[in-house]
């Protein structure tokens, strides 16, 4: 059997197999040969949904949901990321504590497993998500402008783990006054991050990011006057899907329809054209949110962290819970356009889920789930495919993950292949990508905002 001849459920088992010993998986994704070719570290962070045991223990929940072989495989990650608890620190749904939790609050399956645990873990994160919410209060109070990404985004910040206690405080094994305290205070929070700020006899959105907030250097040369984050990953599209997961879940906060309002309206502004249709921007400047007009054309990518995929999940997530069908249209279009777009323009690289074939795929199949939008149920074979053809039975875990490095546009291979395990980043990512769509969004999704 070549690579290219993989059916979906080979697929898939082939990277379940390979990630069962989460010892072997850790011997593998930690040698030195996986390393960021950018910031020149190893590729293993064994407490985090991208790349280690949490992230596979997703895999193995999910599974377990229809083949209960598969439950205690779940246990042995879940147990060996409860063991390396002290090697990550907290930040956000996607390292430490969070990210434990939401492995087993996925490995918990309808029969209720690890009560014990998650409701350590939900206390742990509730308590972390009141101190983290104090420190913003408290910058502010000092007089201090704009925010940084941990203020709201969805992989370090509020959002993301402010979802985790949506399904903490629907839980009677987690839930809590601290678990309901926290939720309740980051959904405040979120709302009054969507008001307005005056900066330098300015209005603007209340997410703008200044320049020494930005996380480094060269994001700092770029905008020396801060920026504007459009992504699902690290921008304002997480904070409007996640609350539009409260809305529906019935934390109705005061202000938090206006929030989404407020959010979706200035996606809807930031919306470009090409020839192939609409698509968002990744990123927009001070100079860019402040002009007349604007620009032409930005640096976009057609992944679930940044461009059309990402802010379109959540313009449909936010639509549908309110009935904006104007929302969930302009979401359909962008969809559209992604698919019609030439794939060198698609700035994605391998088959991974954060800027991979396989993070659109999966916000193709939530959307066409939600919508029934025929075009993009018929392009779910093709993405599917491109996820496939990316298998490689040679590698440990079959599937790797494609990163550029900072010399690739002087060098023949624009690429360094790495072998991850996570979600985010990992073959455990791409396995979960491949899992059947019915009878709707599994709990795993919510770790992207899709659900």
């Amino acid at each position: 059997m070549t690579t290219t001849e993989l059916s979906t459920r080979e697929a898939v088992t082939l990277v379940a197999d390979r990630l069962a010993d989460p010892a072997q998986v850790a011997a593998i994704a930690s040698r030195d040969d996986n390393r960021d070719p950018i910031y020149d570290s190893v590729m293993w962070g064994p407490m985090t949904l991208a790349n280690g045991l949490p992230g596979v223990a997703l895999l193995y929940g999910e599974l377990a949901r229809t083949d209960g072989a598969w439950r205690p495989t779940a246990h042995r990650h879940l147990a060996a990321a409860a063991g390396a608890m002290n090697s990550a620190p907290s930040r956000g749904l996607f390292s430490g504590p969070a990210a434990l939790l939401a492995a087993a609050q996925t490995c918990a399956g309808p029969e209720g497993h690890y009560g014990a645990l998650r409701r350590k873990l939900a206390a742990w994160v509730a308590d972390d998500q009141l101190t983290r919410l104090g420190t913003f209060r408290d910058r502010a109070a000092d007089g201090g402008r704009g925010v940084d990404w941990a203020a709201y985004d969805l992989v370090n910040g509020v959002s993301g783990t402010a979802r985790l206690l949506l399904d903490s405080a629907a839980d009677p094994a987690e839930t809590g006054p601290d678990v309901e305290s926290a939720l309740t205070d980051s959904l405040h929070h979120l709302v009054r991050l969507t008001e307005p700020v005056l900066v330098d006899g300015h209005e603007v959105p209340g997410w703008w990011v200044p320049c020494e907030l930005q996380l480094g250097e060269r994001d700092r040369q770029m905008y020396p006057r801060g920026d504007f984050n459009l992504g699902l990953a690290h921008g304002i599209a997480g904070p409007l899907t996640v609350l539009a997961s409260a809305y529906e879940a019935g934390h109705r906060v005061p202000g938090l329809v206006e929030a989404m309002e407020r959010i979706a309206d200035w996606l809807l502004g930031w919306t470009l054209r090409d020839p192939a249709g609409t698509y968002w921007p990744a990123r927009v400047s001070w100079d860019d949110e402040l002009a007349p007009e604007r620009p032409r054309e930005l640096f976009t990518r057609t992944a679930w962290c940044y461009g059309a995929p990402g802010v379109a999940a959540a313009l449909c997530h936010a639509g549908t819970v309110l009935d904006r069908p104007l929302w969930r249209t302009a979401a359909v279009d962008a969809l559209h356009a992604a698919l019609r777009r030439d794939e060198s323009l698609w700035a994605i690289e391998g088959a991974t889920v954060c800027h991979g074939y396989a993070g659109l795929l999966r916000v193709v199949t939530r959307v066409a789930h939600t919508t029934g939008d025929p075009e993009l149920l018929a392009g779910r074979p093709r993405l599917e495919d491109k996820v496939l053809q990316c298998a490689d039975e040679e590698a440990p875990f079959g599937f790797r993950h494609l990163m550029r490095f900072p010399a690739a546009a002087l060098s023949p291979v624009p690429h360094r292949a790495v072998n991850t395990a996570g979600m985010l980043e990992g073959a455990a990512g791409v396995a979960l990508s491949l899992l059947p769509v019915d009878p709707g969004p599994l709990p795993w999704d919510r770790t992207l905002g899709l659900a």
